[in-house]
């Protein structure tokens, strides 16, 4: 009697002692399996695609409920410069960052095609343009990373501080531009164009290092510059610059299939044109705030002087294809694909 129980105590303690290990084991795979992203994005927390875009995304991912967690990092939290960010996500720095293409314009010639004057009517249509060629002409540049969202911006206008109602009338003036290609439709309009990233164009204004800067008024409101900028002019046909939302490739890569299919559910097309949909909403709210302002005056041409200006930029767009396809033959067909409407 006190042997079988011997036996039957021994067997109740080896049962137990699995079923700690198994539950431990278990324990031990779900911490394992629990992650804290890096979001960042180098303006405040409270421009348009901060508060409306990336922080939803942030919160709809921790809210999945599947082992990952987002700590978002606005106004440059995380350190660094914003011509940084693509860089940052490549070396692990940040999981997830907001980023512009024109900021390192080397790295990504065949997307900043796209800012190809006289093109679309709106960003919204412009982004579903670039995503309907992303795969087959664009893709290659973001090796490493999984791209969330990429849309355009809204359509630049010309901001200066000496009024301006002709092509002419930019000549010797300095204007802040984004990228590589927007420099060259400056010094077609006969500007000097001057490199910098959008936080240092404030002071750059105030200052007089620049006289002005052809971008989407958005950035009258979002960066505050109907502070230090008189004269807009809207409605002409420039192109569009490009923005992005990238994810490390190899963060992606070490997620379970259940955090994948949530991060999928938060990239492409729908996220995309959310990004533009705010540039359009941001444009309109603009241009309400240059218009009530008193300091501050959008310029009313004439048809002529439209005319001019419309005249100036589709010169600077068939200059851009003959310039581009003479680089690369395969850049033809990228603009081409681009501006197909089929």
């Amino acid at each position: 009697m006190c042997s079988t129980n011997k036996v039957l105590r021994r067997r109740f303690l080896g049962a137990g002692l699995a079923a700690g290990v198994i539950m431990a084991a278990s324990a031990g795979a779900a911490v394992a399996d629990n992650k804290t992203l890096k979001m960042a994005f180098f303006a405040s927390p409270k421009h348009p695609i901060s508060a409306r875009l990336m922080q939803p995304m942030a919160d709809d991912i921790t809210k999945a409920n599947v082992g990952l967690a987002v700590k978002y990092f606005p106004g440059s939290q995380i350190g660094g410069s914003p011509p940084g960010a693509f860089k940052r996500v490549l070396n692990g720095i940040a999981d997830i960052e907001f980023g512009l293409q024109g900021y390192t314009s080397t790295v990504f010639p065949r997307t900043l095609l796209l800012e190809i004057p006289v093109q679309y009517d709106t960003p919204t249509k412009a982004t579903e343009a670039l995503w309907k060629i992303y795969d087959k002409h664009l893709k290659r540049e973001y090796k490493g990373t999984i791209v969330l969202a990429m849309w355009f911006t809204d359509v630049p206008v010309i901001m200066t501080n000496k009024l301006v109602r002709k092509p002419d009338d930019l000549k010797g003036l300095k204007l802040r531009t984004p990228s590589r290609n927007q420099a060259e439709i400056i010094k077609a309009l006969g500007a000097i164009p001057v490199a910098m990233p959008m936080t240092q164009t404030y002071g750059s204004l105030e200052k007089g290092v620049v006289d002005g800067a052809i971008v989407g008024i958005s950035v009258a409101r979002s960066f505050k510059l109907a502070e230090v900028v008189k004269n807009y002019i809207v409605d002409l046909p420039f192109g569009y610059s490009p923005q992005m939302v990238v994810m490390s490739a190899r963060t992606y890569n070490s997620l379970t299939p259940a955090q994948k299919k949530v991060i999928d559910q938060h990239r492409g097309l729908k996220w995309s044109l959310k990004g533009a949909e705010l540039y359009e909403k941001a444009r309109e709210d603009s241009i309400k705030l240059v218009r009530d302002r008193k300091d501050t005056h959008i310029v009313k041409l004439t048809d002529a002087e439209r005319a001019a200006w419309v005249a100036k930029l589709k010169q600077i767009h068939a200059d851009w294809i003959k310039r581009f396809s003479k680089q690369n033959p395969a850049y033809r067909a990228i603009i081409t694909d681009y501006l197909s409407k089929s």
